[in-house]
């Protein structure tokens, strides 16, 4: 019995232990320290209560090694999917004394047939570099939530400005009496449905906690054409012809590679009118 894959369709995550060297670990720690350090007040107001959020870049070197890591590919294959691809990634920090984030997903084509199918057609797969708890900001999310209606989804998200609002005053942002905590230990690998409904504890330390989130398509051959289109037309991360020729064909296999002429899917995170119960 695969219980990880069980799980994955169940509830919308499972969990994958040690599988992230402590070197690499060590050497991710200090690169987005670097990058973390290095941004403007202006840019950590942008993303709100989400916490400094950047782009995962592809340099340094540790970054691809990280990206096409074979035991985290391991990992999807034994979920069942057997040619993921890499979409985007991002660096995301709470820092010290930091407010909650809300509940939302991260599923943008709830117009599309295929969000109602069991199986994932996008994937997180955090990598916490801190063992991450309630009072410094673990996952908390609601399991099931990526296949049936719960009141998170009608309480806005991403597109909304909700990362903007009073965390003591949004509904979006309170604990819900379903919900799950999802602890984890550095190295190990958190994995999630797009669609399921989540949001981090504050960080309530006087240390920073840092989870870098990278977004995998464990079925992208399987999307219609509509869907490989959107996929690959908006927010698609694509190696620089500058890096080493090595991480270029390290990352080749993860690229996405559609090449029709198809209409993109349409963009939409709005899933109360697609989920909720008549």
């Amino acid at each position: 019995m695969n219980t990880q894959r069980d799980q994955l369709l169940r509830d919308g995550f499972c969990r994958f232990e040690d599988v992230i060297p402590m070197s690499m670990i060590a050497d991710l720690r200090a690169a987005t320290d670097d990058l973390l350090d290095a941004m403007s007040e202006e840019e950590r107001a942008q993303t709100g209560s989400q916490g400094a959020m950047l782009g995962l870049p592809f340099t340094p070197d540790v970054f691809c090694d990280l990206i096409a890591l074979p035991g985290l590919i391991d990992a999807l294959r034994e979920l069942g999917f057997e040619k993921p691809r890499y979409w985007s990634g991002y660096v995301i920090s709470k820092e010290p004394h930091t407010p909650p984030s809300y509940f939302h997903h991260d599923w943008p084509f709830w117009t599309d047939p295929a969000s109602d199918e069991e199986e994932p057609h996008q994937l997180f797969i955090m990598v916490y570099l801190t063992d991450t708890r309630p009072e410094n900001g673990c996952l908390r999310t609601i399991a099931g939530s990526h296949l049936k209606w719960v009141p998170q989804h009608d309480m806005g998200g991403h597109d909304e400005g909700t990362r903007h609002l009073d965390p003591d005053t949004t509904p979006a942002y309170a604990d819900s009496p379903d919900q799950v905590d999802l602890e984890v230990n550095t190295g190990d690998l958190l994995i999630g449905d797009a669609r399921i409904l989540h949001g981090p504890y504050g960080n309530q330390t006087d240390k920073r906690r840092t989870v870098i989130t990278m977004w995998y398509l464990p079925r992208f051959d399987d999307l219609s054409e509509p869907m490989q289109a959107a996929f690959q037309n908006r927010l698609n991360m694509i190696p620089p012809s500058s890096l080493p020729e090595e991480q270029i064909a390290k990352l080749k296999p993860l690229n996405l590679d559609y090449t029709g002429d198809a209409e993109p899917a349409e963009w939409s995170r709005d899933a109360s009118a697609y989920r909720k119960p008549v």
